[in-house]
């Protein structure tokens, strides 16, 4: 089971809170049982009343002397060498490994919050700290460092003995005291409080405060998404750690109240269901898709463990999610790069039994030509407007072949309310068509009009108002014999001088070559990538309607993040056109260095429209409408049947 930190939640829940979410008030707690918790509870309509906040009786805390700055632990120290409240072990479910180290420097007055650097935050060594700190003007380091979850490293390192025991424990106790009186109830972390209560068993100065701030935070749900799941949890843990009697039946509500809250997260509410019938969390990111599966992964064995079921329709959703995870992971086994997402590989990567899923609640289409890791991969979306981690990314295409990310999500740097933020939230971080200057509507919804499964290929159309209430048309089909894609953007309801642009976003490790009027050549170790305007019978592609931007600052363009704090420059490519409205079809091809690429249409110029691509020896042709329809010509194989290749063979 995954310890008490619940991996990754100081760095990916903090300061998504400085986000505005709409709604997520508290539904309140269950009515109180006298006897074990029932299999389902459901949350009442009422808050419950807030217990009287204990007196601390900080002032008369006995502290030990002063500890040195640095303590060195005695060899093979035992566990069982301190005195601990059971109760309180319980509900903090498990402290930090002993890493003398950490310890250690923050017995120096110093504390590292990674990535960051270390910052002196206890300088006479006293536990005397301002915990209004934030050297960085990060909140995730002021999320991480105002929990408090740090001192846990001296309990675990007073848990572990030896002669530096005390002194730990001194020290954890003065800054704990500092903590809990600048800090409210409204602002405190109940784990942290409970889990260095363990070692000050039947101490009042701090077993007074957890009733005051376990009520406070059953309270106030925050809602349903992943801080909401996380507060249920620790919730259900505290509850479930002490006796359902222990202050004055608390402990009872404060399990009910937090199976109440998982369940309501499920039910119709201002953020949708927390996960969709199909497995698709509400977050509008892959990362957090992968740090909720983790979250359950913790939260059902507890449920259990504790005397609770979840109804079985909400159990189902959850068995979900593994395969949500499979589908949108790469060829290289990290997950594709979709709203506030790092590069990181999933808890759950098997093969799934599909080779194309879409999402059409949650709006996400993951397709690959095979599940080895030479295959390619590609994503789309489109769905309901930006909510909590998502971005501004609808009609945004990612492309992977050749064994390498080719066109990309500019990614996510961290939660700082800066303009790079902004910028990698917009429209202008996908790969995707923008209109420069028109007001965009983040709440505009994206919708999936078209779709035509084939086993070879894979064709979509998307729709949406977002610039300006104007229609906005993508339509894509995606080969994989051969790879390459075709993109026919349509839009209109400009002037003659409006803009119309693509943006295609490579990743890092490719460099453009080359650039025409109406084409651009990336190349990377092993790999060349063709982006290609193909003008429609009647089109003259203008001159310098292709560019390439990189590392501009003033507006952001040109930058990818796949960490916390790091950015990248890289290039992107860009193809624009002006008038009252635009046609932009585009061909995107992957093939080996030096591999000749040539392409032709032909038709009349009302359409249909025939596209011949030859890439080396290999030669394929297509039928586009003007409306925006795109099949392959001939016809293929699938699975023994012979079918055009547009034809619908689904496989999800």
């Amino acid at each position: 089971m995954p310890g008490r930190r619940l991996a990754l939640a100081a760095v990916i829940t903090a300061a998504c809170a400085v986000a505005a979410i709409p709604g997520g008030g508290a539904p309140g707690a269950a009515a109180r049982a006298p006897s074990p918790a029932p299999a389902r509870t459901a949350p009442q309509t009422g808050p419950p009343a807030l217990a009287t906040l204990a007196n601390a009786a900080l002032a008369n805390l006995a502290l030990a002397d002063a500890a040195p700055a640095v303590v060195t632990p005695g060899p093979d120290p035992k566990p069982s060498a301190v005195p601990v409240s059971s109760a309180a072990a319980r509900a903090c479910g498990a402290l930090p490994r002993f890493n003398p180290a950490a310890a250690n420097e923050i017995m120096a007055g110093r504390l590292t919050i990674a990535p960051f650097a270390a910052v002196t935050i206890d300088p006479e060594r006293d536990g005397d700290v301002n915990w209004s700190l934030n050297p960085f003007a990060n909140p995730t380091w002021e999320q991480d460092f105002r929990s408090g979850s740090w001192i846990e490293d001296l309990i675990a390192a007073y848990r572990a003995g030896g002669p530096g025991a005390a002194a730990y424990r001194a020290r954890a106790a003065r800054l704990t005291a500092g903590w809990l009186r600048a800090l409210p109830v409204s602002g405190r972390d109940p784990q942290t409080l409970v889990c260095i209560a363990q070692a000050f068993g039947g101490q009042a100065w701090i077993n007074d405060q957890i009733p005051p701030t376990v009520n406070y935070y059953a309270a106030h749900w925050m809602g349903a998404w992943n801080h909401g799941l996380l507060q249920d949890i620790k919730l259900l843990r505290i509850g479930c750690g002490y006796p359902p009697w222990a202050f004055g039946g608390d402990a009872l509500r404060w399990r009910n109240t937090a199976v109440g809250q998982m369940i309501a997260a499920f039910e119709p509410n201002p953020l949708g269901p927390a996960i969709d019938a199909r497995g698709a969390v509400n977050e509008q990111a892959t990362l957090y898709e992968n740090f909720v599966y983790g979250l359950w992964q913790t939260a059902l064995p507890e449920l259990t463990a504790c005397g609770y079921q979840l109804p079985g329709w909400i159990t189902a959703r959850i068995a979900e999610l593994p395969a949500f995870l499979r589908y949108a992971t790469e060829p290289d086994g990290d997950l594709v790069q979709l709203g506030d997402s790092y590069v990181e590989p999933p808890a759950a990567s098997a093969p799934g039994p599909a080779l194309v899923a879409v999402y059409p609640q949650a709006g996400y289409v993951f397709g690959r030509s095979g599940w080895t890791a030479a295959a390619s991969f590609y994503s789309l979306r489109f769905g309901p407007g930006r909510e909590i981690h998502g971005h501004n990314d609808h009609m945004g295409l990612t492309y992977y072949a050749r064994g390498r990310d080719l066109i990309v999500d500019a990614g996510h740097y961290g939660y700082a309310a800066t303009s790079y933020r902004a910028w990698l939230q917009s429209p202008e971080a996908a790969s995707t068509l923008v209109l420069p200057g028109v007001p965009f509507s983040p709440a505009a919804a994206t919708s999936l009009v078209a779709d035509q499964i084939g086993q070879y290929g894979q064709f979509y159309e998307l729709y949406d108002t977002a610039f300006g209430g104007d229609p906005r048309y993508r339509s894509v089909y995606v080969s994989q014999q051969p790879d390459l894609i075709i993109v026919f953007d349509r839009a209109r309801g400009g002037s003659a001088g409006s803009a119309y642009t693509q943006l295609w976003h490579l990743d890092p490790s490719l460099r453009v070559s080359s650039v025409t009027r109406a084409a651009a050549v990336a190349t990377a170790a092993g790999t060349s990538l063709t982006l290609a305007q193909v003008a429609l019978p009647g089109q003259v592609i203008p001159a310098g309607s292709t560019q390439v931007v990189r590392g501009q600052t003033d507006p952001y363009q040109g930058w990818v993040s796949h960490q916390m704090l790091q950015r990248t420059p890289a290039d992107v490519v860009t193809m624009t056109r002006t008038g009252p409205s635009a046609a932009i079809l585009t061909l995107l091809v992957p093939a080996a260095p030096g591999t000749p690429v040539a392409y032709s249409v032909t038709g009349p110029p009302a359409g249909p429209y025939r596209l011949r691509v030859t890439a080396g020896a290999s030669v394929s042709s297509y039928t586009i409408t003007a409306d925006g329809s795109i099949s392959a010509d001939g016809t293929i194989s699938e699975g023994g049947t012979c079918c055009r290749a547009w034809y619908i063979c689904r496989a999800w």
